[in-house]
């Protein structure tokens, strides 16, 4: 059986019969893959041109009370699937907590951020276009790639390294380029809170 054949005769009797697919790939959870960013450990598995920017797929293995700030994805709907351990998100002030083995769906255009509740999580977060009115972009690990370093083995960084960070200016420019964006965290008045109470988390 020609499998490639019938693939390229069912596309043109869809009426895409011009459009070329990508090949497919295996990646595997290797160190060359690897970042240590801000105390985490991640992996990059699917990004870029082998998928035709299409979407992002990268692990963290995220020690307690670690999470990024509030920030946006303009362009693309994210998800994160918990492996290991728990998280806590907040999707514009609202919190939703996500145990081993559930999945939370953080749309495009809404200002989100998390933290890590438990010792050790180990999670998978995809990136998708929200719309075929978007540019796909999907490079949301462009900022670990800025401030992390390559992962010099498949371990947890040996300690949190309190280093100075990129220029502003160089934070905004990588956050405009992959079609993200930070709300003035000063002006709102949010600071890190871990969910303790009294903590402004919400906004």
């Amino acid at each position: 059986m020609d499998w490639k054949a019938e693939s390229a005769r069912l596309r043109s009797e869809r009426g895409i019969g011009e459009y070329e697919p990508l090949a497919p790939f295996v990646s595997e959870r290797t160190v060359d893959r690897s970042l240590w960013y801000e105390g985490q450990l991640m992996t990059v598995y699917a990004q870029g041109d082998v998928v035709d920017n299409t979407c992002c797929v990268w692990e963290g293995n995220i020690p307690e009370r670690i999470g990024p700030p509030p920030h946006i994805h303009h362009y693309e709907h994210e998800l994160f699937f918990v492996i290991e351990g728990s998280i806590t998100a907040w999707v514009e002030g609202a919190e939703h907590h996500a145990e081993r083995n559930s999945l939370v769906f953080l749309p495009a255009g809404r200002i989100h951020w998390f933290v890590a509740t438990s010792p050790a999580t180990r999670m998978l977060s995809f990136t998708v276009t929200a719309s075929r009115e978007y540019p796909s972009i999907n490079d949301n690990v462009a900022l670990f790639r800025l401030i992390g370093v390559p992962a010099e083995s498949m371990t947890m960084p040996p300690e949190v390294e309190v280093k100075q960070l990129p220029d502003r200016a160089e934070i905004a420019r990588v956050n405009y380029e992959m079609g993200a964006g930070l709300p003035d965290l000063e002006r709102l008045g949010w600071r890190r809170g871990y969910g303790e109470e009294g903590a402004n988390t919400d906004g």
